[in-house]
């Protein structure tokens, strides 16, 4: 048998044969031991409630008003979340057709009829300037397509914003 490593602290002590390993079972079972306080009583453990728990506070219905402004908002979300990509878009086709990407490739192609859809209001507007004596050229018309989808979605969330605003104070 080893000497105590610990012989001041009351609270060790070695292990004799009574102790068994199995001690703490009982018909197959384990059962935790008492918790132990200072003077060896059990104490509980600290995350059982002594009383009931305070019930969960239900979230308050929400108003027509507040209901109305969160549709509207989610409704601004949408739209930029398409204004984005479409920008995107526009953007990705202005770089490929500034580099001089092959017209005939299959993914240009797609983005070319894919986004050709949106811009074909702004087709023509200003001749396209060509740079050298590949295939690069600026489009104008993306960039002005760019710039009237950005404008546009400016009005349309300022329109909807103002449907769920107060008015202002008159002016005198």
């Amino acid at each position: 048998m080893q000497p105590n490593p610990y012989s001041n602290d009351p609270n060790y002590s070695q292990p004799t044969e009574t102790n068994s390993p199995y001690q703490g079972q009982q018909g197959g079972q384990y059962v935790p031991p008492p918790y132990q306080g200072q003077q060896g009583q059990p104490v509980p453990p600290p995350y059982q409630y002594t009383n009931q728990p305070p019930p969960v506070q239900q979230r308050a219905a929400m108003s027509e008003g507040e209901s109305r402004k969160y549709t509207i908002g989610k409704i601004i979300d949408f739209i930029r979340w398409i204004i984005v990509a479409l920008e995107l878009l526009f953007l990705l086709r202005f770089v490929l057709e500034l580099i001089g990407a092959d017209p005939n490739n299959p993914f240009a192609q797609f983005l070319y009829n894919f986004t050709g859809f949106f811009l074909y209001p702004f087709l023509g507007i200003v001749p396209n300037t060509h740079l050298g004596k590949g295939n690069a050229f600026i489009d104008w018309s993306t960039l002005i397509g760019m710039a009237v989808y950005g404008i546009l979605y400016l009005i349309l969330k300022l329109f909807l914003r103002t449907t769920v605003s107060r008015p202002e104070e008159p002016i005198q």
